[in-house]
């Protein structure tokens, strides 16, 4: 059972020697930290953001979920948080829509796996 979280979340990691490294070889730790990502909360605060068109609070979270994806290993899902973040920064608001649900589907897959292992 040891380390199942880090192998439910493997399909969405990029550069796992590099997260290994930077996490000294502790896994158990990087485990640790993982559960602590923000669940559906930063989800509902986001849809609630979008809803009312304040693209400077959904930058601000879009910011804040990019750090602790690109910090644990994420990066696909990072990017695809810069992504909407370039958007919101355009104020393209097609763009924001569309990179945001990408951003939203894999983001809750995440959250989902995180659930599953307790």
């Amino acid at each position: 059972m040891e380390h199942l979280l880090y192998t439910k979340l493997q399909p969405f990691l990029v550069d796992e020697k590099s997260l290994t490294e930077r996490m000294g070889g502790q896994m158990s730790l990087w485990e640790e930290c993982v559960r602590l990502f923000p669940r559906e909360e930063i989800i509902e605060e986001m849809n609630l953001a979008l809803r009312k068109e304040d693209f400077t609070s959904l930058y601000a979270l879009t910011h804040r979920l990019k750090g602790n994806l690109a910090n644990f290993g994420f990066g696909q899902t990072s990017e695809k948080a810069a992504d909407l973040m370039c958007a919101i920064r355009e104020k393209d608001i097609l763009r924001i829509n569309s990179r945001y649900e990408v951003l939203k589907e894999e983001y809750l897959q995440i959250i989902g796996r995180i659930g599953e292992v307790k």
